[in-house]
């Protein structure tokens, strides 16, 4: 029997309905291996590459770049040398029938909602199923739930998800006061109420690193796994001017500029991507909250969080993943970490390894679920 595999447009997070074909890596007729990127598409958020799922050759391109076609769309078909042209073409005409074309579209997207908390409300986006854990996503300064676009809708073909958007991001209320990491941690806590009688593998993301160790330490019996991704808290160098200039940026150019240090690849980050931060930058008391969470992550001596002593009184797993070119948050040396933390380094990304190297950090979160 002839291996006829289809290279579709992929559901990257779970409000994803369409992607355009920005770029073919490779052409009709070449040779690929399974794992090889060879097509790069661009959504609303951010730009990210197409890994092929098996050995063979790209025989037809079905989706021409600059085309918009909706999730699942078929994009091109790889085959072994046994396929014939008969079969190509049966399998193109016969794909949307088959495979569910379009069955991902606008009316099966999964949308946040949201939770009253105090006098405001926070913003979850759930996916998966269980009733015995539950993996809590948590992003970091500047960001939103769809910081784990990549991330999110893999972990849960498995297991119950749920992806926070921070008070003072996303849709979720601004807290004030003179303690905001800890009115942040107990806004989560209390939208998260009815997974109370679960386990929680928190996976978070430089901020959110110190929010998941605040959470850690209020209720460490529930934790059953911490996966932290270029986290603070771990040392004091930090680009505070990133910071700085995230929060003075109120216009395009500028923000791109700033959001550019995030990335190892600057190519990645889209026109939406910019747009939609500087649409969540004008809302009204955004700029306030960003400056009060600012001034708990860095100061003129820089990091002001110190979460070493909360890991190393875990017994549950502690796994920390770093780009190997962090221009916002350095690698730190190991010699500082605690004892019972194990540091992955991925090289030839910047601070969002969860974007740039999705696939490389969905595996080791699973691995080290697995170990909890």
């Amino acid at each position: 029997m002839s291996l006829i595999e289809a290279v579709t447009v992929p559901k990257w997070g779970m409000t994803m309905t369409e992607g355009k074909i920005t770029q073919w890596m490779v052409g009709e007729g070449d040779a690929i291996v399974r794992g090889q990127e060879i097509l790069e598409i661009e959504t609303t958020k951010v730009t990210n590459v197409v890994e092929s799922a098996a050995n063979g050759t790209l025989r037809r391109i079905v989706l021409k770049e600059g085309t918009t076609a909706p999730v699942g769309a078929l994009a091109g078909v790889v085959t072994d040398d046994a396929a014939t042209p008969d079969e190509i073409e049966a399998f193109i005409a016969s794909y949307a029938d088959r495979m569910g074309v379009g069955e991902e579209g606008d009316g099966n997207a999964i949308v946040p909602r949201s939770v009253a908390v105090g006098g405001g409300t926070v913003y979850l986006l759930e996916a998966g199923e269980g009733d015995k854990d539950v993996v809590l996503f948590l992003h970091g300064f500047g960001g939103d739930l769809t910081t784990w676009l990549f991330n999110q809708p893999e972990i849960a073909q498995t297991m119950r998800t749920i992806a926070v958007d921070l008070p003072g991001h996303g849709n979720s209320t601004p807290i004030a006061g003179p303690d905001v990491l800890s009115g942040i941690t107990s806004a989560v806590l209390a939208s998260i109420q009815d997974v109370e009688s679960t386990r929680i593998h928190l996976v978070a993301h430089s901020f959110g690193g110190a929010v998941a160790a605040s959470i850690a330490a209020r209720e460490p019996s529930r934790i059953a796994s911490v996966t932290l991704i270029a986290p603070i808290g771990l040392g004091k160098g930090i680009s505070r001017d990133f910071l700085i200039d995230f929060i003075a940026a109120e216009r395009r150019r500028p923000l791109q500029g700033v959001l550019e240090r995030l990335f190892a690849d600057p190519s990645k980050i889209t026109n939406d991507m910019v747009e939609g931060t500087l649409r969540f930058k004008r809302l009204e008391g955004v700029s306030e909250a960003l400056s009060e969470i600012a001034g708990v992550i860095a100061n003129e001596t820089g990091q002001v969080q110190a979460i070493s002593e909360t890991l190393s009184a875990l017994s549950c797993p502690v796994l920390l993943i770093w780009g190997q070119n962090d221009q916002i948050v350095p690698l730190p040396r190991r010699e500082d970490l605690p004892a019972n933390v194990e540091l992955r380094v991925i090289p030839s990304v910047g601070h969002m390894p969860q974007m740039e190297a999705s696939s490389t950090v969905n595996e080791a979160i699973r691995e080290n679920i697995q170990r909890g």
